[in-house]
């Protein structure tokens, strides 16, 4: 099963036994199948370090599981090393056990990068990334939703003074819904910016992209599943255009199995997504 260290599977269990929510293995001789009982239709795939199987291979896992209205999450064993807390949020959130707060109690606001990347280092799976705008919710003085956007840019291929933008990031405080928040802070950037569409991506590691449809946003593409080297040492994750500019220069003169051995002797182990699907939100 290419499973390195079931410790922190044990681990994962406990932390959602806190939480009130049980758990039963599921028997699979491939795959390390978590049921939450709380739900019927979740599934959590529990990937250690060290995974035989291919990007392929869990689509097609999650496609079987698909057919009977049972979404799979993949959960790799770095990410619920690194990112514990915004884990267990995101799980309670998809199993509805979030309080909840209607989005007419709030007021948009406008903050700073700074204070977006704190927010989102703190409550999104994906950390946070660099934004040109940055909307948020307040209730009672305090931020409890924050949404980023890019710059505006021309689509040539599209008619005169057509424009796009991207929802780059969402996330609101841990243990919290906010009904229609998000689709508040998107009127509001239409509002100011008036792009000619808003374009998204779904993580499919984590979502089918339903948020997205509920939205009115299109499923217009899906984004191939990526290779993703992972640096042992700080657990921190590159796609291999993004690795370190000398580690990039050395590989560069390499070919693809030369490249393998010399970023393992680096520390570097490879994992991999699932892909993304591209929703676009038509204006």
């Amino acid at each position: 099963m290419g499973i390195t260290n079931a410790g922190w599977q044990e681990d994962l269990v406990l932390a959602l036994k806190d939480r009130g929510i049980e758990t039963g293995w599921l028997s699979n001789p491939v795959f390390r199948l978590l049921k939450l009982n709380r739900s019927c239709n979740l599934l959590l795939n529990l990937v250690s370090l060290g995974e035989r199987c291919s990007a392929v291979e869990f689509m097609d896992l999650q496609g079987e599981w698909v057919k009977v209205n049972t979404q799979v999450i993949h959960l790799w064993e770095d990410i619920w090393l690194t990112r514990r807390n915004q884990v267990l949020s995101r799980i309670i959130a998809i199993l509805g056990m979030n309080s909840t707060i209607h989005g007419r109690k709030t007021e948009v606001i406008t903050v700073t990068q700074k204070y977006a990347d704190d927010f989102f280092s703190r409550y999104h799976l994906q950390g946070s990334a660099g934004c040109r705008y940055l909307l948020a919710l307040q209730a009672e003085n305090e931020v409890i939703a924050v949404a980023g956007f890019s710059a505006k840019r021309k689509m040539t291929r599209r008619t005169a003074g057509y424009t796009s933008a991207e929802l780059i990031r969402f996330a609101t405080v841990e243990g919290l819904t906010v009904t229609g928040g998000l689709s508040k802070l998107i009127r509001h950037f239409i509002k100011i910016e008036g792009p000619s569409d808003i374009m998204s991506y779904a993580d499919l590691d984590w979502s089918l992209g339903k948020g997205y449809a509920k939205l009115g946003f299109e499923l217009v593409g899906q984004i191939p599943p990526m290779k993703i080297y992972l640096d042992l040492a700080t657990m921190k994750r590159y796609f291999p255009q993004r690795l370190p500019s000398p580690v990039r220069s050395a590989i560069a003169v390499l070919d693809e199995e030369e490249q393998e051995i010399y970023l393992k002797s680096l520390n570097y182990t490879a994992v991999f997504n699932t892909g993304n699907l591209k929703y676009i939100l038509y204006l």
